[in-house]
């Protein structure tokens, strides 16, 4: 049986002592580390965990967004569930998965639903409600570790880029991404040829040849 190492981010003493001891109930489940604020948890990351459970609160005002390239850079096969308190809107919650949020959930949840939810995301699904995941999938969703599967030492796309790309493989033209996304044509071939370096190719059919099986 595989067991799933897991880090557990938190500034609550309690609120740690009563994930690590349940966790410590199923077989497959172990609690690796502690860590008790952003830095430490980024310095932790080398141990390998497979999931990292984040108390947001412990960002300290710092956006989850970029907290979330650090963990891709440093750890890509690390997946990173959030504990909200209190949920934030919908919108911000699929802007959160697309930039590698796996899973969110709220510490006061059964036990036995925790746990489901750090198997889930250990498996490579996403841990969210269902119309969260419609709202996810219909704006076209490329992971971060899809693409990683892809181009193993890629840096990190931003979410414009992702945007960007996303449309690319939908089969839209510049001109088509400049309108959807309000910008202009010019910002369009800026992003793009940011991802094509990133990407290390060096056209839209090659990039397309690429992620076609994503």
């Amino acid at each position: 049986m595989d067991v799933i190492k897991i880090l557990i981010v938190d500034n609550d003493p309690a609120r740690m002592e009563t994930f690590s001891d349940m966790f410590g109930l199923h077989d497959d489940l172990q609690v690796l580390a502690t860590a008790a604020d952003r830095q430490t948890a980024i310095e932790k990351l080398v141990l390998g965990p497979d999931v990292m459970i984040v108390q947001a609160a412990v960002l300290n005002g710092r956006t989850l967004a970029r907290f979330l390239r650090e963990v891709g850079m440093d750890a890509p096969g690390t997946r990173t569930i959030i504990a909200y308190d209190v949920l934030p809107e919908d919108d911000v919650l699929v802007d959160d998965i697309r930039q590698g949020m796996r899973g969110y959930l709220r510490p006061d949840e059964p036990p036995a639903l925790i746990a489901r939810a750090v198997r889930a995301v250990s498996a490579g699904r996403i841990w969210a409600e269902r119309r969260i995941l419609e709202k996810t999938i219909a704006s076209s969703l490329l992971l971060p570790e899809t693409l990683h599967e892809h181009v193993p030492d890629l840096k990190p796309l931003t979410c414009r880029e992702r945007d960007v790309l996303n449309m690319v493989l939908k089969g839209a033209s510049n001109r088509e991404i400049a309108e959807m996304s309000n910008i202009s044509e010019r910002t369009v071939k800026t992003h793009l040829y940011r991802v094509y370096r990133k990407l290390k190719v060096k056209s839209r059919a090659k990039a397309i040849a690429l992620l076609s099986h994503s």
